[in-house]
């Protein structure tokens, strides 16, 4: 495992398309939170979003629990955004281009004075270690995350939980924290680049035209 820490660690959470205008305005909330948007499009495995809800984060004193939490990863390639390709049960499958990415930074989170811990797995597994130190950042396997093929093999049999390793942001994440968008097509890049000129907000838009967010 390589214990080599990124000097400005990219954080990365897909989210529908019809989600980003409501995420635009008042930024990414966690359930709950009164900003949260009444329509928002879950893309994910539904039970496990809501066993989030009330799952407890034991290993650091006064953390709630993961559903207080705005969850990224360190990398693109996510093995749910697999899962939403393919059609994965019970995951509805879609294209990816209905996708997008909002991408920011650990330096951007901090810098913004939010509260937050990293794990270096899948957060709901029983072996994920929490942390808020940033010496920390090297229990995360930093190839493992940033992998197009991230699956386990015999000599490597937790690869797919450490591939989702997380960075929890509590209750919430201003859309002064957001970096970048991410989208797989020239259609949607021009649609978010108009909305983002009309809200005067300066966050660029990235087309992968190479596959390096999203599977081939």
């Amino acid at each position: 495992m390589s214990g080599k820490t990124p000097v400005n660690i990219p954080l990365y959470r897909i989210v529908h398309w019809q989600n980003v205008e409501h995420i635009l305005h008042h930024g990414l909330c966690c359930v709950g939170h009164p900003e949260a948007n009444p329509t928002f499009i879950n893309i994910g495995h539904q039970q496990l979003i809501t066993d989030r809800h009330t799952h407890p984060i034991t290993q650091l004193p006064d953390a709630g629990n993961l559903g207080e939490y705005v969850p990224f990863y360190f990398g693109p390639f996510s093995p749910m955004l697999l899962m939403i390709k393919n059609g994965t049960p019970p995951v509805q499958k879609r294209p990816q281009e209905d996708i997008v990415y909002i991408i920011s930074s650990v330096k951007t989170i901090k810098d913004a004075g939010l509260e937050y811990c990293f794990t270096d797995r899948q957060a709901k597994r029983k072996l994920a270690g929490f942390y808020r130190d940033d010496e920390k950042f090297e229990k995360i396997d930093w190839e493992v995350v940033g992998l197009q093929q991230w699956h386990n093999t015999r000599d490597y049999q937790d690869r797919m939980e450490r591939k989702q390793a997380e960075f929890l942001i509590r209750h919430h994440v201003p859309v002064s924290c957001i970096n970048w968008l991410g989208v797989r097509n020239e259609e949607r890049k021009r649609y978010f680049e108009e909305m983002i000129a009309r809200l005067g907000l300066t966050i660029q838009v990235f087309l992968d035209a190479k596959n390096q967010l999203y599977y081939p």
